[in-house]
């Protein structure tokens, strides 16, 4: 592995002019007993992203100024390649091949490349025993992608980095993630998986990758030219062999499984879940979050499976998946119907996520659901301060007053009774139904 990065980045200056793509599509079509086009882009996708993978790994083991360079002349090449094909003109069979290109791949390739380049860095700075594993890191990622756009892309780049550097070092990347996860992560992850199925059946590589002292080390002690030859990647385009992201094959242990049988059926309804299928399962929930897209019958038999198993450890993000579902989505039914089972044990859940919205539309719904289950100072109390810090007097707070009548008891008319003295401003409409929540609630306290 002797090779100068340079060579490397020669190679790819030379794939990535337009007579070079035109060039390696073809030598990749050559190489295909079967000529798909998809399949032809997205071979010539992963043999430049091999490529990049390797001249930005051996710029890294030189020093962080090297990395950086690599990186900023890798991105070069590919920007005046989207450019140039962009701006000219090709023969009519040609020009489908390149929009199909530009409308597919190349916004992949471009977003990828920049997690690549965070990859090396944060390979580069890694602890031989990090204290985040994927699963957290993805979990992180999908969390940010809640926060706001501005601060967005280097913050999710910096993390799709990490999980990069950790999967160099042999990290297993679960198939669920690229099942559920946003489209903005699910790239980078196909990107990756492939990227390192490739290392693993490129001799050029002892993939999983050691620590950067201990390859540095490696590379001080081999002399001449004896792994590495630009022939390797070359026989990628031209051999049809290795992978791309139309063919990612991943590995799978106890728990991977254990996540596929809730595709097919109910038949670990009677398996004790443990900590880890517990936080499996709340991950999928938070990334149905900010992805639509996530297969809604997979997450109707997870709910089912949370109500069988009684986790009330989702229950935080099952409000959040509240708040975000349209009311008539069946996916909010069950939800609800799964908050509801959990009864006093999503009290403190249900607090937290009063405390943090005070205005959501699901607040009249907490309130009624305060309001049915058995009297205790908890349900009285959380119920006081829904309505207390409701900021608008409209419907939805007279609803709130419903649920406080409901609720019942002496507490429940002096609350109402003081409620309305302090509502002498209010506009005639809403006192007039604060003044029927007061009635019901001397009914149900039996004045």
């Amino acid at each position: 592995m002797q090779r100068d990065y340079q060579e490397l980045l020669a190679e790819i200056k030379e794939i990535t002019t337009a007579d070079g793509f035109v060039s390696s599509c073809l030598e990749i079509k050559e190489s295909l007993y079967f000529y798909e086009l998809d399949l032809m882009l997205a071979a010539y996708t992963a043999s430049l992203e091999l490529l990049a993978a390797a001249a930005l790994l051996h710029a890294t083991l030189k020093s962080r100024a090297d990395l950086l360079k690599a990186r900023a002349a890798v991105e070069h090449y590919v920007e005046n390649l989207l450019a140039d094909l962009n701006k000219f003109r090709f023969p009519l069979d040609v020009q489908y091949v390149v929009d199909r290109f530009l409308q597919g791949p190349a916004p992949r390739i471009r977003w990828r490349l920049a997690v690549y380049g965070e990859m090396m860095q944060a390979y580069a700075a890694l602890e031989a025993a990090p204290s985040e594993g994927l699963d957290e890191l993805l979990r992180r990622a999908h969390r940010l992608l809640r926060g706001r756009e501005a601060e967005l892309g280097p913050k999710l780049t910096s993390v799709l980095g990490q999980v990069g550097a950790r999967m160099l070092r042999g990290a297993r990347l679960r198939p669920i993630w690229l099942q559920v996860s946003h489209p903005r992560i699910q790239i980078a992850l196909s990107g990756l998986q492939t990227l390192m199925n490739n290392l693993r059946v490129t001799p050029y590589f002892n993939y999983p990758l050691e620590d950067l002292a201990t390859e540095r080390q490696k590379r001080r002690k081999v002399k001449g030219n004896v792994v590495a030859d630009l022939g390797v990647f070359r026989n990628f385009r031209q051999g049809g062999s290795g992978y791309t992201e139309l063919n990612i094959p991943l590995e799978r242990d106890e728990y991977d499984n254990f996540l596929e049988g809730f595709s097919t059926g109910f038949q670990y309804l009677d398996v004790e879940p443990d900590e880890v299928v517990v936080d499996l399962i709340t991950m999928i929930l938070e990334a149905r979050l900010v992805h639509g897209g996530v297969d809604s019958r997979f997450l109707l038999r997870l709910l089912v499976y949370c109500n069988r198993w009684k986790l009330s450890q989702v229950s935080d993000t099952i409000l959040e998946l509240l708040e975000e579902l349209d009311w008539d989505d069946p996916l909010f039914y069950e939800s609800w119907s799964l908050l509801k089972s959990f009864a006093g044990k999503a009290l403190p859940a249900m607090r937290r996520f009063v405390r943090k919205h005070r205005d959501s539309p699901l607040l009249p719904y907490l309130a009624l659901f305060l309001s049915s289950g058995p009297p205790s100072k908890r349900r009285w109390s959380l119920l006081k301060e829904i309505f207390e810090h409701y900021p608008e007097e409209n419907e939805d707070k007279v609803h709130i007053a419903l649920s406080i009548a409901r609720y019942g008891g002496e507490d429940a008319v002096a609350f109402l009774e003081q409620v309305l003295t302090s509502a002498k401003s209010s506009n005639g409409a809403y006192r007039r139904e604060l003044e029927k929540a007061l009635a019901a609630a001397k009914q149900e306290a039996g004045h």
